[in-house]
């Protein structure tokens, strides 16, 4: 055998190793990514979920009619209670890891206007039409929607790069 040859396999030989590790790089770096934003989507949908349920459950409780402590409880229980044990601090946690910043940041706001939704629910003589709550609720779907858009551009964004 000639040394020309022998130099011409061993180049085709490194050359084939080298394509398919490179190829193998790419393909792993890939696969990685879309398991992140497959997570990623997971919890934005969880957490949309989460708000939107939390929310129903508060106004069929308010819709109840009781009255003082019974009342603030049952509100609470409601933002809190979640059949499907995803309520919405637990999966704002979620997101807090797989999010960006600017996404946890406006998820976290929206949670609070939540929270103050709830608490305003709670009090004795508050109902849907009083203009605190329509103030705040109002400002959640808004903002809610916003959040929305938010998650879903940044899964655009991640599904391009992959």
């Amino acid at each position: 055998m000639e040394w020309g040859t022998l130099g011409v396999a061993a180049a085709g030989a490194f050359f084939g190793i080298g394509a398919t590790l490179i190829t193998d790089v790419f393909r792993s770096r890939r696969e990685r990514d879309q398991r992140w934003t497959d997570a990623k989507r997971v919890a934005y949908g969880r957490f949309l979920t989460a708000l939107a349920q939390a929310h129903s459950r508060m106004t069929v409780a308010a819709a109840r009619g009781e009255a003082g402590p019974a009342r603030q409880q049952a509100i609470h229980d409601a933002f809190l209670s979640d059949p499907q044990h995803s309520d919405a601090k637990s999966v704002l946690r979620e997101v807090a890891l797989a999010a960006p910043d600017h996404v946890h940041r406006a998820a976290e706001s929206v949670y609070e206007e939540l929270r103050a939704a709830r608490d305003i629910l709670a009090q004795d003589g508050m109902d849907f039409a009083t203009p605190e709550y329509q103030r705040v609720i109002r400002s959640f779907f808004m903002n809610f929607d916003g959040l929305q858009r938010l998650m879903r551009d940044d899964l655009h964004r991640a599904e391009r790069r992959v």
